[in-house]
């Protein structure tokens, strides 16, 4: 089995020390199972332990939220004080107990934040609303950041990273996709600065880079950055697309930065991703492929991956370095095992109907839920 997918289960290291055992990895999804303000709960670890017990090579917590002032949902994460960075320590001890690192991702909304949940306009680069958003809640509102926001928001990713290696992570990832606060700042759509936050690629990618050199500084070197990097917004000549990224790939390879994660899409455009076409699936693959052609380190996505064949396949054409899977491992914790063990028959495959992500935004819903896996099967709401 092992021969089948010999490009899975080749190592990978992670900053030169940190080893995952194949290169499948948990990529980033929000599963909104936080207790009372932002604390790791129960229900969380019970989750992880199945991701983590499942046989993938590392698995990332997603959506840590870095300010009490940036928040998306009432169950949502966070990550900027010590009791929430004290409930974390069951999750990591449970990582060291089956030999799967996990490493944070740190989030700030940015514009793609809730204003009713803060009282608090959300911070832009521009002022540049979110539609999707500002259609869910009705006291939304932006703000453009001044430099005094800036140097703040700074200050927090590097807290947040400060508290997560302090509870135990070895890695952290930064969440400049999506279209939220770091990746807004890389899109031209979004980022209409004329200061030196704007303007250029160079300048775009002036508060992510400073992001990283802080936490890095911060933490003595020894915390593993890894970003999550929007590649296209979906949105043409407007947004950002992927050829458009040349210099501040090479930027996040000289910072320091460990490994990448490419993902498209932003708020207004996340129905392209929702179900699945072959043409997306293509088009993603190319943009992985051209962003590997010129970074220094590991690139990896995770997009329409359903099982270890297409693993095998995308790692053995070298579209990419590490391959991730959020939807397939979400449908079933267990798929790799199931492989390894001839029982690709038993596994619960993903629909990729989307529900998963729409169940965020449904008043009815109090978690996300899947179509297939019988551990948080979908209620039936008709």
């Amino acid at each position: 089995m092992t021969s089948r997918h010999r490009h899975v289960f080749e190592p990978m290291l992670l900053g030169g020390h940190l080893e995952m055992r194949n290169r499948v990895f948990f990529a980033p999804m929000g599963i909104d199972l936080a207790s009372d303000h932002g604390h790791f709960s129960p229900a969380l670890l019970e989750f992880y332990r199945g991701v983590l017990e499942g046989g993938c090579g590392l698995a990332f917590l997603s959506n840590a939220t870095v300010s009490a002032s940036s928040r998306l949902q009432e169950s949502g994460l966070g990550l900027f004080n010590q009791s929430q960075a004290d409930s974390l320590e069951c999750l990591f001890a449970l990582s060291t107990e089956c030999g799967t690192p996990i490493g944070v991702q740190l989030q700030h909304y940015g514009g793609q934040g809730a204003t009713t949940l803060t009282g608090e306009p959300v911070l832009t680069p521009s002022g540049v609303a979110c539609p999707r958003i500002s259609k869910l809640d009705p006291h939304y509102a932006t703000r453009v950041m001044d430099e005094d926001d800036i140097a703040l928001v700074i200050e927090q990713f590097a807290h947040s990273a400060w508290l997560a290696w302090r509870a135990g992570a070895k890695l952290v990832q930064l969440q400049a996709s999506n279209g939220y606060l770091l990746s807004s700042f890389l899109s031209p759509y979004t980022n209409r600065r004329t200061d030196r936050y704007g303007d250029s690629e160079e300048n775009r990618a002036r508060l992510l880079l400073e992001v990283i050199a802080a936490i890095i500084r911060r933490t003595d070197a020894q915390l593993i950055v890894t970003v999550r990097l929007g590649i296209d917004d979906r949105l043409g000549d407007a947004g950002l697309q992927f050829q458009d990224l040349c210099e501040t790939v090479q930027a996040l390879g000289h910072a320091g930065v460990a490994a990448i994660e490419c993902s498209m899409c932003v708020g207004m455009t996340f129905q392209d991703f929702l179900g699945y076409s072959e043409s997306m699936d293509a088009y993603l693959q190319d943009g992985v492929r051209h962003i590997k052609s010129i970074s220094s380190v590991p690139v990896g996505y995770a997009g329409f991956v359903d099982g270890l064949d297409k693993a095998e396949q995308l790692l053995a054409s070298e579209v990419c370095d590490w391959v991730g899977m959020s939807r397939a491992l979400f449908a079933d914790n267990d798929l790799i095992v199931k492989t390894l063990n001839g029982q690709e028959h038993l596994i619960h495959k993903c629909r990729w109907e989307g529900n998963c992500f729409r169940d965020k935004s449904d008043t009815r819903l109090s978690r996300v839920y899947c179509c297939v896996n019988p551990k948080y099967l979908r209620p039936n709401l008709n």
